[in-house]
């Protein structure tokens, strides 16, 4: 069957809340490998287990690294998704950004509270090495400006999701900057077409950024084309791009890929390839109709509690591997034994957060999505509408 004859159906939806399964086993997957990778690179026993592991499992904890790379692709697909029918109007912006932020925010704010907390009293504990935030720091995490303003990160793993909302903001104003550019009511798939625009134009800026020699810093262009990659899929996935202009992006960043190996300029660790092969993965299943396919309950479990174990899973490595380390010294068995203490404790931590934070807030996003304008911003901020 040719590529361009391919029926493209919107992916169905199995999940009791909505969520696409065999995308959220992906995001169970990625939780995954960065959890593997500081259990044995970011605790304080690293350097006993580092001589108990075999060498094929220390290479997979470190080419594990790379699992964020899932984590941007997806949320381009999703934030595509999601943004499909959001209205031209500065007030529909707004709201979407509001949505996003309760729903990213609590669980976020949590953690760093806890951190803080544990970090104000660690300086007690004699001969433990503590680290202190001042007031401005922390509020410049809780904003994520951490990396922009260039102060010490209460949460280490929270530069990707200070990309994440530069992501958010940047699509979101490309929809409100369509709205502005194309008035007249009946052009909404004119005003799609400007956000596809200004998304891929940026994807070339991204992939132009290692051969120009330029260093994107805490800004997001440097991965912006992972994120953007993702929103490709999902255009193709609900019918806005053809299967051959899909492809050809595909086709378009595996020969980066390959540049970027062939003239040394390719991340150590691969994270580019894990971005391309996460994408094709989607794409493969949104090709051949499998988005309705329910994949192991295992990874579902994962994928569900996936943003909680982000966040939650350094600082327990951290405290409980640093507690083995004082018990046990270099002893190897009591080594192990943290280390798998570890990966459970951070996953209980994550069941609770998902419970009793993140299931709430995601509850409470979804109900500002119906709720009346006047219920979300003060009158004074309301834009006129134009439709």
């Amino acid at each position: 069957m040719a590529v361009s004859k391919i029926e493209v159906v919107t992916p169905s939806k199995r999940a009791d809340d909505g969520r696409y399964l065999p995308v959220d086993a992906m995001r169970g997957i990625a939780a995954l490998s960065v959890l593997l990778f500081h259990l044995l690179r970011s605790s304080a026993q690293s350097g006993v287990l580092d001589r108990v592991f075999p060498g094929p499992l220390k290479v997979v904890s470190d080419y594990a690294r790379s699992g964020v790379a899932i984590f941007f692709v997806i949320s381009g697909f999703v934030i595509a998704y999601t943004t499909r029918d959001l209205g031209p109007r500065v007030r529909d912006g707004v709201r979407f950004s509001i949505r996003r932020q309760v729903r990213l925010d609590p669980p976020y704010y949590l953690v760093i509270a806890g951190v803080v907390f544990v970090f104000s009293f660690e300086h007690l504990v004699p001969g433990l090495v503590s680290q202190h935030f001042t007031l401005k720091e922390v509020l410049l995490n809780l904003f994520y400006l951490q990396g922009i303003a260039g102060v010490p990160s209460v949460l280490a793993v929270a530069w990707s999701l200070c990309l994440e909302v530069q992501f958010y903001v940047f699509v979101t104003l490309l929809v409100i900057g369509s709205g502005l550019l194309v008035r007249d009511g009946a052009g909404r798939a004119r005003r799609q077409q400007v956000v596809r625009i200004g998304a891929l134009g940026m994807g070339a800026v991204s992939l132009a950024f290692p051969f120009l020699g330029f260093s994107s810093g805490p800004w997001f262009v440097g991965t912006w084309w992972m994120f953007c990659f993702g929103m490709v899929i999902c255009w193709f996935a609900i019918g806005q791009l053809s299967g051959v202009a899909s492809l050809t992006a595909t086709g378009i960043l595996a020969l980066w890929c390959v540049a970027l190996q062939a003239t040394g300029r390719g991340d150590r660790w691969g994270s580019e390839w894990i971005a391309l092969l996460s994408g094709v993965a989607i794409l493969v299943i949104v090709m051949t109709g499998q988005m309705n396919w329910r994949p192991p309950r295992s990874l579902l479990f994962f994928g569900s509690i996936s943003y909680s174990l982000y966040l939650v899973h350094l600082p327990v490595i951290d405290t409980v591997m640093a507690a083995g380390y004082k018990l046990t010294g270099n002893n190897r068995p009591g080594a192990v034994a943290f280390y798998l203490l570890g990966a459970g404790v951070s996953v209980a931590v994550a069941v609770a957060l998902r419970h009793f934070v993140e299931s709430p807030s995601m509850r409470l996003s979804q109900r500002l999505k119906t709720a009346r304008w006047s219920s979300v911003v003060p009158v004074a901020w309301r834009a006129p509408s134009r439709e």
